[in-house]
């Protein structure tokens, strides 16, 4: 196969139809990124004094029998606050959502379930170790801690749920799975959190011992698990309740289809060009599926129009949907919208359907911003809108560039490798950059970015969560 990196010619394909009128911009938060940690460091605080104050630390220099007990106790309160944190993040709370992006919640709430897994590991261990001395050894403890102890039975059946959660989302594990396996397994974590609740207010040392504070951590968990319901299920609800339809079906490329969804419902979305929205079809033994898709043209009125490849069985069900069919869609989600430019001149690097955010956003930047877009394919037929992409970029001023061809055969094994990113790239240092596309393809660009001299905070990108 010949490989190039070259300047595009404009290809024969159709024009997109006009936009009817932008939906309203995504909601505003004066919350900044770091806003979102800072929150969920002050909660793990203040619970870690109020035990270091309440006999914690009295513990912890009382001896290594105290020192057991102390452990114990402090890792459980921390794993049920790994749990919550965990789920207050799955909550998608506007504010949190709005200040750092769904992928980087998504990605903060994985780490929350691996913190949560450890700890709770932890604590078992230390528990048994703390017990022993007292219960006749460690089959008598097991026992005790299995059923014979009141409300252990159901902690023990939370916790292999929990810990079935946490083996599941592992890397290894979780890219054996179907999305929607993985997704229905990881649901049962409300369960397990659940079930385990009782014996923290009866057996733990902190929340037993003291009536004010055991009733405050309730409030607390019961708090948390509201929002989770009022924040998360009552939006997924509210898309089943008030579906779109699909209004356009086309295909793009070989594996490619594009869907346009609309209908009266339309106008209660909010959302720009950038963003990505998650899907659910309502048929028969699909409505339970949710799946994320980039938009891949600036939402209007008129619909909101995604991009999917063919990549399994998600995919294949996207591209049996026809006129007519009811979706529910939630979102849309993310912070990478064309504001993220201000005035800078734009440079957007995509390979595979992570072209579709980028021509969506194409389509909002002002005449005379003069973009530099870098597309990143094996040829020119697999890249899905590739005549609108350049036809949007020619009549902005700017510059499409192809980096064609399998990567071991181009010149330079690293086509985003600092010395090919600053010949395709003049005066890379003024870009603000957005990156979408595989995940080796994500971080080789910001990788060769950075070593370009572009600054971090120029550098913006979809993470991949999933």
């Amino acid at each position: 196969m010949n490989t190039s990196i070259k300047t595009s010619n404009k290809p024969s394909g159709r024009r997109n139809a006009p936009a009817v009128q932008r939906l309203a911009p995504a909601p505003r938060t004066r919350a900044i990124n770091s806003d979102v940690p800072i929150f969920i460091g002050f909660i793990v605080l203040v619970a870690t004094g109020v035990w270091a104050v309440n006999g914690g630390w009295d513990e912890v220099i009382g001896g290594w029998s105290h020192l057991w007990r102390a452990s114990a106790s402090l890792t459980g309160i921390w794993t049920s606050l790994a749990a919550l944190t965990g789920l207050l993040l799955a909550a998608r709370l506007p504010w949190m959502e709005r200040s750092a992006g769904l992928d980087r919640i998504l990605i903060w709430h994985r780490m929350a379930g691996d913190t949560m897994g450890v700890m709770l590991g932890v604590h078992v261990f230390t528990s048994l170790m703390a017990e022993m001395p007292l219960r006749g050894g460690l089959v008598s403890t097991v026992k005790d801690m299995i059923g014979r102890e009141s409300y252990m039975g159901m902690a023990s059946i939370g916790a292999l749920i929990v810990a079935v959660v946490v083996v599941s989302s592992l890397k290894n594990v979780r890219n054996r799975l179907s999305y929607e396996t993985w997704y229905l397994l990881h649901l049962s974590a409300y369960v397990g959190v659940i079930i385990s609740y009782s014996h923290t207010i009866t057996l733990g040392s902190l929340l037993s011992g003291d009536r004010l504070i055991r009733y405050l951590w309730g409030i607390f968990f019961a708090y948390v698990i509201v929002l989770v319901v009022l924040a998360r299920w009552s939006g997924v609800i509210n898309a089943i309740r008030k579906p779109l339809r699909v209004v356009d079906v086309q295909r793009e490329t070989e594996d490619t289809v594009s869907v346009v969804m609309g209908g009266p419902h339309i106008t209660s979305y909010a959302g720009e060009a950038g963003q990505f929205i998650t899907v659910r079809m309502l048929k028969r033994g699909m409505w339970w599926k949710s799946n994320p898709y980039s938009l891949s043209a600036a939402p209007t009125t008129g619909g909101m129009r995604i991009t999917v490849k063919d990549r399994g069985d998600a995919s294949a069900a996207t591209f049996r949907l026809k006129r007519g069919d009811k979706v529910a869609v939630e979102g849309p989600y993310g912070i990478a919208t064309p504001d993220i430019f201000d005035g800078s001149r734009p440079l957007l690097i995509a390979g595979g359907v992570g072209v579709t955010p980028v021509r969506a956003m194409l389509e909002c930047l002002p005449k005379g911003s003069h973009p530099m877009v870098l597309l990143r394919a094996r040829k020119v037929e697999e890249i899905p809108h590739y005549k609108e992409i350049c036809d949007l970029t020619e009549s902005r001023g700017g510059e499409v560039r192809l980096v064609l061809g399998r990567t071991a055969q181009l010149k330079s094994r690293d086509p985003f490798a600092p010395k090919v990113l600053n010949s395709l790239v003049p005066n890379i240092t003024n870009c603000v950059a957005f990156v979408c596309g595989p995940t080796s393809l994500t971080f080789a660009a910001r990788k060769g970015l950075r070593d370009a001299g572009v600054a971090p905070s120029r550098i913006h990108l979809e993470l991949p969560w999933w």
